[in-house]
């Protein structure tokens, strides 16, 4: 096998391959497999920006000068993002899976988050899956220690 093959084969190409989303805009909830190419339909105001926000929220989270709080804070808040119809239940859970086209839940992320009595968003719980080991579960002791690093 030459040098080339080999580090092609190394270097995994992920795509998303799953999401679920509970109380995200207009959404209570939603559960969809992705395949490598996805056609949203429908008409207008019928949740197909809404449901593209989510990818750009993920990115704003992990981009610099970005951060969970910058991410929530572009969207006008948590009561901007929370679907108007969450009552009971409003935490807002945005839960990925990631892959590449033999595995495709090499990765998985969720997102559980509301906010405090400030108004500011708080992380509630988060978590990270990579082959089934679990690598992150927040709150843990540093946040405990410190609870502003939940916001």
């Amino acid at each position: 096998m030459n040098m080339a093959r080999r580090n092609h084969e190394r270097k995994k190409i992920l795509q998303f391959s799953h999401i679920y989303l509970e109380n995200w805009r207009n959404f209570l909830r939603a559960d969809a497999d992705l395949q490598r190419r996805v056609f949203l339909v429908g008409p207008n105001a019928s949740g197909k920006s809404n449901f593209l926000d989510v990818f750009r929220f993920l990115h704003d989270i992990v981009s610099i000068g970005g951060g969970f709080a910058e991410a929530v804070r572009k969207r006008g808040g948590v009561s901007g993002l929370r679907a108007l119809a969450a009552r009971r239940y409003s935490d807002i859970i945005v839960r990925i899976n990631l892959g590449d086209l033999k595995n495709t839940a090499d990765w998985e992320y969720e997102l559980r988050f509301t906010q405090d009595n400030r108004r500011r968003p708080l992380i509630v719980h988060e978590r990270v899956v990579k082959r089934g080991v679990e690598i992150l579960r927040r709150p843990d002791a540093e946040d405990d220690r410190d609870a502003e690093r939940l916001t």
